[in-house]
Parts: structure tokens; C-alpha cells; sequence
């Protein structure tokens, strides 16, 4: 089974169970970069509610995602601090901050080698066995936007995609299956799990980052909540679409 989606930064939950669900997790490089999505930035909780941690990227009309640069305004040691103030009383941030720390100073020029980078690490430390994948380094080639998926899946040896709720209204179930792919959707959305999440008065903020579950439930915690959400839900789910 494979995931796809563009190379978020300090992905939410509902990537990170994606490392657990499927074999490979194909990181759609070289597609154009947009404002106002997940490729430089995610949420966070803090005293003042919730922020945004946002990677700042030198941008250019129709560049893809593998040729976004990194600005050089990017203060990785600002970024940890703002972590470090966000979380200090949570009792794993020391364990969160071992694992981001040195790759947020890395000193990463393109923005693909940070969060390849990061959620590499993320899926190391979560144990997760997906194998992350590059979507330009697979050298598929399709006219159309289905055709491009099934293509991603033959390369990757993948006949099931596991496929957010979100894409539902435009994903066309019946030309995958036609190209040999099943779909399953995981509507995680739906049914984010709930923890003793950090500055408790403010009310459970679902959908944030990763590095929120991590501060409160550390590595192994995290990695607990996301298989056993995992396993419960694909005894209760739906079957898969049909192939054609």
C-alpha cells in the first residue's frame, strides 16, 4: 500500500500513521510549490494558542517543489527556542527537541532536503517501516493526474493507495482501479485521537504537528497512539474500492 502527498514540514498525525499504514510514502516533489500549504510550515500549540512554525522560502512564478530554496532569514535556533517556550512544561520536549534539533541546523539549502530530512527522522524515532520516496526520482511520465498516480504506484510496486478523506470529491476511483489500483480511504480527520495535550484550559486542538503529540506522549507514546488507532480502524473500516 502507498501514500502520496506533497513533502509536508513537521507533519500532522494524520501523515505519521501513513508511515505505520503502508509500505511506501511517496513524496510529491515535482509538482509547483504553493502558498498557504503544509510544504514550510505547521501548527503548534502555545501559551497564546495556537502559532504557526513557518520555514521562510525564496519563491518564484511556476517553481516546483524539489526547487524551492530555503531563505537565508531561516533562524533554525529561533525556530527550537520558540519550541522550547512553546512546550517547556511538557514532560518529553527534551526527547522532541533531541530528534529536531540537528536537523532543523542542518543547514538544508532546498526545502525537499529539510522535510525529506525531518520525516525521515520522525519515522525513525516513531519505528514506523514505510520507506519514503521522491517522486521526481521515480522518472514517471502521464498526460493526466490519475494516470500520474498509477503510475507512481506501478514504480513502487504499490496496487493499494491509501488515500485521505479530503480527496474524496476529486479522486477518480474508477480510472485507478482501470490502471489495476485499489483505493482505501482513511479519514483520519474524523477520528484524530484525543491526549493530555499541552495548556490543557485552552480545549484539545486536533490536526497540529507531530512535534505537539511528541511533547506530551514522547516517541514511544506517540507511536503507541498511532497503531492502536491504526489497527482499530481497519477492523472497522469499509473495504477497499474494487479494481475494475
Amino acid at each position: 500500500m502507498i501514500y502520496i502527498e506533497q513533502p509536508p514540514f513537521a507533519p500532522w498525525l494524520g501523515f505519521c500513521e501513513a508511515l505505520f499504514a503502508c509500505d511506501t510514502v511517496a513524496l510529491y516533489d515535482d509538482v509547483p510549490y504553493t502558498d498557504g500549504g503544509y510544504q514550510n510550515r505547521n501548527r503548534i500549540k502555545t501559551p497564546d494558542g495556537v502559532q504557526w512554525l513557518t520555514v521562510p522560502v525564496n519563491r518564484a512564478p511556476g517553481q516546483l517543489i524539489r526547487d524551492t530554496p530555503v531563505a537565508d532569514s531561516f533562524d533554525a535556533d529561533s525556530m527550537l527556542r520558540a519550541i522550547r517556550l512553546a512546550y517547556a512544561r511538557t514532560p518529553h520536549i527534551e526527547e522532541l527537541l533531541h530528534v529536531l534539533r540537528p536537523v532543523l541546523g542542518a543547514g538544508h539549502a532546498w526545502l525537499v532536503d529539510l522535510n525529506l530530512h525531518l520525516l525521515t527522522q520522525t519515522a525513525t524515532a516513531l519505528g514506523a517501516p514505510a520507506h519514503l520516496r521522491l517522486t521526481s526520482e521515480l522518472a514517471v511520465a502521464a498526460d493526466d493526474k490519475t494516470g500520474r498516480l498509477a503510475a507512481i504506484c506501478a514504480a513502487t510496486g504499490a496496487d493499494v493507495l491509501w488515500a485521505g478523506s479530503g480527496t474524496r470529491t476529486y479522486l477518480d476511483t474508477t480510472a485507478l482501479a482501470e490502471h489495476g489500483v485499489r483505493v482505501r480511504w482513511n479519514d483520519y480527520a474524523d477520528r484524530h485521537p484525543r491526549f493530555q495535550q499541552a495548556w490543557g484550559r485552552q480545549g484539545f486542538v486536533p490536526n497540529l504537528s507531530v512535534i505537539d503529540t511528541v511533547c506530551s506522549l514522547g516517541w514511544a507514546g506517540t507511536a503507541a497512539l498511532l497503531r492502536t488507532g491504526l489497527v482499530t480502524y481497519l477492523r472497522q473500516s469499509a473495504p477497499m474500492e474494487a479494481t475494475a
